[in-house]
């Protein structure tokens, strides 16, 4: 038996004969001949109308077993393809290049891939997997529609689906939907194919690359969704014990409905609010019933172009993210935040010896100044008539950090009136805390500040100096190190003493095992992805207010990272 160590995407043990999935993609001729481009286009149609019939097939069939939340991600995939622009983006590749087909999908779709992987947020850059799922569909219907390609044969029965990315393209097959569990070599878990994972209770593992070299078709595969691990033909000791997991498993899996109410089993409301990077994750968080946007990213259309885009699309993007069907729901926007190796617009990228240290966040805005206030200008334009639009100021260090941003809105407001520019009358002003110098001098910036955003994961890497994409120092930074919530502890009731608003956001924020503790120290908001609802809203409802504040002065009380774990773990298994 061998056993391989990934990332655990959705709880469960599953067991099954594997079948490798899209490992065998085809690749084509990349140019085609002027007589070819109309039958091109012709085909491109018609995979685009097939892939979009069978995902509303898929959908039509699930409506019993998934909620309208995750039927609506269907919803999402068919607007990727009914978007204009992702279409005329292919067919000027095709007519304007002679690209073919298979090679234009892949351009654009690679194209949309390398924007989302330069965003800071590691949500956003996952989500460019959405767009991978989409071409897959569309390349497969183009090649089962092609008489010289060879279709390959489906599987039949129960079986564990092994494929190159977690994809909804594998996850629902039309002929056979009896996947018991995944195993992907990519695939991130806030990825819309790892909340269907999870949704449909089908255990899922990723992060195992190679997979071709270490499984073959017809393998036996142990797939433990909760611990992150598969095994490779167990004898039949281990399967019956694994068998039994499978079956507890299965039995005690439950959904959540779908209108429970955000806050603890006592009823102490907690608002959850979306951390969302484009229109589509805005979509998605208000169909999931998160009231606003906690953190809306605005680095994507800075880096979708050479140039910087102008104020005129800055406020039509923005206005959109504004104008929801609740006018009172919340709508903060992060300034962009992006390291000085990162190019914006014709500026060429710098050389630092430590981006992470250097000029990023606030500290680049500021320098030049430019880039500051056409957001500042956009916001408050699509911001006019609303009272609850926030700019969130990332990176600060200093207080002047902020007292120029706020100095900067202020001036930017009068221009805008004197040009007769409709706008808003004021935006509320936040400072991002993910300097540990920062945190030690919170009074001061909530002075000035309407609240204060805990970036709880970039806070804990700098207070742990370990960087979070780091393999080699991974078990420092998951570290549950005392630290980290004696200065969450501090930041609430700072917060609390000054009568303002303390909003955590951040991965760590939605780690359902460290919710108690952060309702328990009285923080009430949090900004986290849609895709992480589900299980923070758990969390939520199986502790009171009095439990959640007793597993925080327990965590507050224990002197190492093993006791915090000691303590998190028992008594919320307790």
């Amino acid at each position: 038996m061998k056993v391989y160590q990934g990332e655990a995407v959705a709880s469960g043990v599953a067991l099954g004969r594997v079948v490798l999935q899209g490992f065998g993609e085809r690749t084509a001729a990349p140019r085609i001949a002027s007589d070819q481009v109309e039958t091109e286009l012709n085909r491109l149609r018609a995979s685009l109308d097939r892939s979009r019939g069978q995902l509303a097939e898929v959908k039509a069939k699930h409506q019993g077993d998934l909620g309208s939340h995750e039927l609506r991600i269907f919803d999402t995939h068919i607007a990727y393809l009914q978007d204009p622009m992702f279409i005329n983006a292919i067919e000027k590749l095709v007519m304007g290049e002679r690209l073919a087909l298979r090679a234009s999908i892949n351009r654009v779709v690679g194209d949309y891939e390398r924007i989302l992987q330069l965003a800071e947020s590691e949500a956003l850059r996952q989500r460019a997997s959405d767009f991978r799922d989409v071409a897959t569909r569309l390349l497969r219907n183009l090649d089962e529609s092609d008489p010289k390609v060879e279709a390959a044969p489906r599987p039949s029965g129960r079986y564990v689906l092994a494929a190159r990315t977690l994809s909804t393209t594998d996850m629902f097959n039309l002929d056979n939907e009896r996947v018991e569990g995944i195993v992907a070599e990519e695939g991130g878990i806030t990825s819309h194919a790892a909340i269907l994972a999870r949704s449909m209770g089908i255990p899922t593992v990723t992060g195992i690359r190679d997979l071709p070299s270490k499984i073959r078709d017809g393998d036996f595969l142990v797939v433990d969704g909760s611990a992150g691990e598969v095994r490779v033909n167990p004898d039949e000791r281990v399967r019956v014990e694994y068998e039994a997991s499978a079956e507890r498993f299965k039995a005690t899996r439950r959904t959540l409905p779908e209108d429970v109410e955000h806050a603890t089993r006592d009823g102490h409301r907690i608002e959850l609010l979306g951390s969302c990077g484009n229109l589509g994750e805005v979509e998605l968080a208000h169909g999931f019933g998160m009231r606003g946007v906690g953190l809306f990213r605005t680095e994507l259309l800075f880096l979708a172009e050479k140039a910087l885009p102008t104020e005129d699309m800055l406020t039509h993007h923005y206005r959109q993210v504004v104008q929801r069907p609740d006018d009172a729901a919340p709508v903060n926007f992060r300034l962009l935040d992006v390291s000085s190796r990162v190019q914006v617009g014709g500026e060429p990228p710098r050389i630092e010896r430590n981006p992470a240290l250097g000029m990023r966040g606030v500290r680049r805005l500021l320098q030049d100044g430019g880039i500051l206030r056409l957001q500042l200008r956009a916001i408050l334009r699509a911001a006019a008539g609303r009272d609850n639009v926030g700019v969130l100021v990332p990176f600060v260090t200093a207080l002047s950090d902020l007292q120029r941003v706020k100095a900067a809105i202020l001036e930017e407001r009068i221009t805008l009136r004197k040009q007769g520019v409709d706008c808003a009358e004021r935006l509320l002003i936040a400072p991002m805390i993910e300097v540990p110098a920062a945190a030690f001098v919170l009074g001061a910036f909530l002075n000035e500040a309407d609240f204060v955003v805990a970036a709880i994961d970039d806070l804990q890497a700098y207070l742990l100096a370990a960087d979070r994409d780091s393999a080699e120092v991974r078990e420092y930074y998951q570290s549950l190190h005392p630290a980290v919530f004696e200065v969450l502890a501090r930041m609430a009731k700072e917060t609390r003493r000054h009568r303002k608003g303390l909003l955590l956001f951040g991965e760590a924020a939605a780690d359902p095992v460290r919710v108690p503790f952060y309702v328990g120290v009285g923080i009430k908001q949090f900004s986290i992805a849609p895709a992480r609802l589900t299980p923070v809203l758990r969390a939520l409802r199986r502790f009171t207010l009095g439990e959640c504040s007793k597993i925080a002065h327990a965590v507050l009380e224990a002197p190492r990272a093993i006791d915090v774990q000691r303590v998190l773990v028992q008594l919320q298994g307790g």
